[in-house]
């Protein structure tokens, strides 16, 4: 029997090809936009879930108060944090303490710069980071280290690597490392990635005072005992701080931090590594928001209702045409479940056609996906037995949903008017409209979101920095080299190049240059007896001058002063908060056994991104650092020359390293590049809702217009004009659209406003651009149901009245 209805289904299909070929096309875009958007949702949450341990395993983090009342979180600890939890603490199995780099490794003439993590023994039993080949125990040596597949090949192409005996440049100087055992390349949903494991230990062995509290550089992962919480770890904790960081509590007290409702200056908190990837507590995983994943599932399922409103639109309309099948059908005997049966099996057929379709599609647009979204997904993500269950329901449920409604509403018609030819499925059309306006309030809804994500972006990418974005070129120093000797070189084979501005260095890139460096360091000292926190920056000769940023107070730093070495600048912000605001320029404090001037303020400027508002900041002059970066002002009229002569610096002066040059302005705008992949998704979105949409709202209208063709037939033998026709047929519709618009547009208003909270830097959403979506809204719903407005408008009355 089944057969029989796919047979008979078939043979309608093959009937009305237009009718199928738009139905197929509809569902296999929505299909594909559903799978593609599915997997990277999936992929998403799939980080982290492959470790064994990934519910017994946490990241370690301090809450700690401030005198405003507020609270920062804070993952970095001491050194001696690790093993002293791990000695006093009964809920802990293991821990390990974790700190990365990169660094250049060198074999022979050979040299690349690895991602080289520094970890204690348990952690590869605490991970699952498996070791293919070799030693497992490797870590316990300090000398012996382990890599991973990808980077053996790279830097031993044909040969094995294990006992090889490498270089790499740690502190500046050469230390030599024996490979101990080659790991599987870490996966791509791995909040932590490296390609070189090594010791712990020669972090500890290069510190002047491993057992000190003050030095807070390194994150601490621990894994819990079995029957033990976090929360029982979390209170062992606390009372290893209360004693062992009493002089962090008293100094606290004495500038005035009250205790939060739970008692505490200082409270210690566990971050799940399963949800790694979510948090931004750890500064490790991805601080992905957690709606991101969950807004691709309800795009996705957007699209698909969208397509299958659609669907049921044209289904209805195509019934009148069948009108005389199904009375014959109903006459002959034929009972109302098998009537849905065979129109159920109808729509099964175009959504299996569809959905094989968007397969093929899917995996011919998974590249330019991949490009476009900055995804690595592959095929192999879909050999899940959860996965392929959910999307078996899913598309039985789809089914359904498309092809269920028109079967019923056309298994309960009438017989005998359905004989009589006067076939209807219903007066009021409160569901059709319904499902009219569910489209449009998705579509208004997209458009109105992407119009204001636009805005923000585009704010965000051209609001002032506070220092030279357009003119500036950051070198991020990477490779086996002295920083030092790097940056003098440079800079002498750019001097009297008619390019070149200035240059200096810093230690700190600006924005996400290419080699990923945005990193800061934050610092804490002593300041006429009360504690002050900033971003400590060591810099270069001219670095003011270089990156544009404006001196309010005192002096730039001088080659013509001797003792500059011990002095500071600080921004607007630092200055606030020292010595209850009054003129700071000229007083000392002490820093690393130092007695610090500062000798001058600079206007505040956005060294993060503007997700982050401004903060304390200070610029310490160093001419031996090891710099980060090498900043180089240009000149602006020819700036792909001046970026032409800075490779060709760099590359005299590093042959052998890779040159990552790039203008501020593109550093900028890499930083919200989660962004603008938001923007693209939803603009994409957008489009294919208004176009599915219009689909819908022409079948509706052919739906319709096609019931009243009596009636304008007799309108215009009466008089009526055919401006007066279209306006009467189109009213009806925009007045829908029009509905969808008052509800799309304050949930648009809620939504975007929520989001646009995450900024410290951000827009005001404007009540004329609502006005605007509904308008451009109203005007593309006009135009699609204009096509058959007017064809009927224009339609020979006499023909009209008797082909109604």
């Amino acid at each position: 029997m089944f057969y029989n209805y796919i047979k008979i289904g078939w043979r309608n299909l093959m009937r009305q090809k237009v009718f199928s070929a738009i139905n197929i096309v509809g569902m296999t875009v929505a299909f594909c936009v559903a799978f593609l958007l599915g997997i990277a949702a999936y992929f998403e949450w799939s980080y982290d879930q492959f470790h064994t341990n990934k519910n017994g395993v946490f990241l370690v983090y301090t809450a700690e108060r401030m005198v405003d009342g507020s609270v920062q979180n804070n993952s970095s600890h001491a050194a001696v944090f690790g093993p002293t939890i791990e000695k006093e603490c009964s809920a802990v199995q293991a821990a390990s303490r974790f700190a990365w780099d990169y660094e250049a490794v060198s074999y022979k003439e050979k040299s690349l710069d690895l991602s080289v993590n520094f970890v204690d023994p348990a952690f590869l039993s605490m991970f699952s980071f498996p070791v293919l080949e070799g030693d497992k125990n490797a870590l316990r040596q300090a000398s012996h280290i382990l890599i991973t597949k990808k980077a053996a090949d790279k830097l031993f192409p044909g040969e094995s690597p294990i006992g090889k005996l490498v270089q790499i440049n740690m502190n500046n100087h050469l230390q030599p490392f024996t490979i101990a055992g080659i790991m599987a390349d870490v996966p791509r949903n791995s909040s932590i990635s490296f390609e070189v494991l090594c010791s712990f230990q020669n972090v500890i062995s290069a510190l002047p005072d491993p057992n000190t509290w003050d030095n807070q550089a390194y994150q601490v992962f621990v894994q819990l005992r079995p029957h033990t919480s976090p929360t029982m770890l979390e209170t062992q904790m606390n009372d290893v701080i209360q004693r062992y960081r009493t002089n962090k509590l008293s100094s606290m007290k004495e500038n005035g931090v009250t205790p939060g409702a739970d008692g505490k200056l200082l409270s210690m908190h566990t971050l799940p590594l399963a949800d790694m990837h979510f948090r931004e507590e750890g500064n490790t995983g991805g601080g992905i928001n957690p709606f991101y994943p969950w807004m691709l599932v309800i795009m996705a399922l957007l699209i698909v209702g969208t397509a299958s409103i659609n669907f049921i639109n044209l289904s209805m309309g195509r019934s009148f045409t069948r009108a005389g099948e199904i009375g014959l059908r109903k006459a002959l005997g034929a009972v109302r479940n098998q009537l849905i049966m065979q129109f159920w099996c109808e729509a099964l057929i175009v959504c299996t056609v569809a959905f094989i379709a968007s397969l093929v599609l899917g995996a011919l647009l998974l590249p330019a996906f991949n490009r476009l979204f900055s995804y690595h997904l592959s095929f192999s993500i879909l050999l899940n037995v959860k996965l392929i269950s959910w999307t078996i329901v899913a598309f039985f449920f789809v089914t359904v949903l498309a092809g269920g409604y028109p079967a019923w509403l056309v298994a309960r018609t009438n017989l005998i008017e359905v004989l009589k030819g006067k076939m209807s499925l219903g007066k009021s059309g409160f569901l059709r409209n319904t499902l009219i306006i569910v489209q449009f309030v998705v579509a208004v809804l997209l458009i109105s979101s992407t119009a204001i994500l636009w805005q923000q972006l585009n704010y965000l990418r051209t609001r002032p920095m506070g220092f030279d974005t357009e003119q500036v070129i950051s070198v991020p120093i990477t490779g086996n080299v002295d920083a030092t000797k790097v940056l003098a070189r440079i800079q002498q084979q750019l001097n009297g190049d008619p390019h070149v501005i200035s240059s200096t260095a810093s230690y700190m890139n600006l924005g996400a240059g290419l080699a990923g460096g945005e990193s800061t360091w934050k610092v804490g000292f002593d300041f006429k007896g009360h504690e002050a926190k900033a971003v400590w920056v060591p810099v270069e000769y001219d670095y003011l001058q270089t990156l544009g940023l404006k001196l309010v107070a005192g002096r730039d730093f001088s080659r013509s002063y001797g003792a500059d070495s011990n002095t500071v600048i600080v921004n607007e912000k630092l200055a606030a908060t020292l010595d209850g605001g009054k003129d700071v320029i000229g007083q000392h404090f002490e820093f690393d056994g130092q007695q610090i001037q500062i000798i001058g303020i600079i206007k505040d400027f956005n060294f993060k991104s503007l997700r982050q508002g401004i903060g304390p900041l200070a610029l310490k002059l160093t001419p031996s650092l090891g710099a980060a970066a090498i900043f180089v002002k240009v000149k602006p009229a020819d700036l792909p020359g001046a970026m032409a002569a800075v490779e060709k610096a760099w590359r005299a002066v590093v042959p052998q390293g890779d040159f990552k040059g790039s203008f501020l302005n593109e550093n900028v705008n890499r930083m919200y590049e989660a962004e603008a992949r938001l923007a693209t998704i939803i603009v994409c979105s957008a489009v294919l809702a208004i176009l599915i949409s219009c689909m819908g709202l022409f079948a509706v209208a052919v739906l319709v217009i096609g019931q009243r063709n009596r009636e304008i037939g007799i309108r215009k033998v009466m008089g009526a004009s055919v401006g007066s026709i279209v306006t009467l047929l189109s009213a009806g519709f925009l007045k829908l659209v029009a509905i969808a618009i008052v509800i799309a547009s304050p949930m648009a208003w809620y939504i975007m406003s929520t989001w646009l909270q995450h900024f410290a830097y951000r827009i005001q959403i404007q009540w004329w651009l609502f006005i605007l979506v509904g308008l451009a809204a109203l005007i593309i719903a006009f135009f699609t149901i204009s096509i058959q407005t007017i064809r009927t408008a224009f339609m020979n009355p006499v023909k009209s009245i008797k082909t109604a």
